[in-house]
């Protein structure tokens, strides 16, 4: 007979509290299921097993009106949950009846984030399709505004913006498209997509300080490389920047002779 409980013992039942009082239903289920299989296995004398005995009875009336066993335990919400019973002698029953509690609980919040997933992306379905149908009726402001609910609801979804970019791009709205993958670049710097896009968009509207600040940030972001000096000596040309387009030109041919901007910029400046 011992007169202390095994300290493992002890501290699975202080665990499964803890876990209850953060709302880790299925966690304190469990400690308290491995702690009565180990109570049913250690001989105690009454006075240490009738301290356990009251923590385990406490234990089990506050989850007994915890919020997450009301479906299980009070499905009608009157106000008065079935107790959980607990009898001396029968504590693995009991870690039995605790382990399938957490079984069910686990398997409805797991339930319930699928379902939630599921609105979640049937609703961004719905507004990307609304407003890309609202752009290719004329009605411009409507669609726009569908779909930039879109980058504010759904931010944190990888390449969302870039998605939506894409989507302006294609019903001809360059500058909102400029702007989204602007967007995309402050909250995904490493989102190539995103540059390419912002730069496109921009120079397509021969906004060549927008262009040149997004190229800029590429460098800042990426470092140099031959194909990116070159479509910035391609873009000094066409801003009509000669020495600026000689300098990239020459800078991107240094690190790839047949970069195909570059040369082009070359040759045209051969014939001035």
């Amino acid at each position: 007979m011992l007169n202390v409980a095994p300290k493992e013992l002890r501290e699975n039942i202080a665990r499964a509290n803890g876990y209850l009082r953060r709302n880790e239903v299925p966690r304190a289920l469990k400690a308290m299921s491995a702690a009565l299989r180990q109570f049913a296995s250690v001989h105690l004398m009454r006075g240490p097993r009738a301290e356990l005995d009251i923590q385990i009875s406490d234990f089990l009336n506050s989850l007994m009106h915890h919020q997450a066993m009301q479906p299980l335990l009070d499905p009608h919400g009157l106000g008065k949950p079935k107790p959980i019973p607990y009898q001396l002698g029968k504590e693995a029953a009991l870690a039995t009846v605790l382990d399938g509690l957490a079984r069910i609980i686990t398997s409805e919040a797991e339930n319930e984030i699928r379902r939630q997933t599921e609105e979640r992306l049937e609703r961004k379905k719905m507004l990307i399709e609304t407003g890309t149908r609202l752009l290719g009726e004329g009605q411009l402001a409507k669609g726009r505004a569908f779909l930039k609910r879109v980058a504010e609801e759904f931010s944190d979804d990888e390449g969302i913006r870039v998605q939506l970019g894409k989507i302006f791009v294609a019903a001809g709205q360059l500058v909102e498209a400029a702007e989204m993958y602007e967007e995309s670049i402050e909250h995904q710097p490493r989102e190539v997509g995103a540059y390419t896009g912002a730069i496109a968009a921009w120079l397509e509207l021969r906004e060549y300080e927008k262009a040149e600040k997004v190229f800029q940030a590429v460098l800042r972001t990426f470092g140099g490389h031959p194909n990116t000096y070159g479509k910035m000596a391609k873009m000094y040309w066409d801003w009509r920047k000669r020495d600026k387009a000689e300098e990239l030109a020459i800078r991107a041919l240094q690190g790839n002779a047949s970069q195909p901007e570059a040369l082009e910029v070359m040759k045209a400046l051969k014939k001035r």
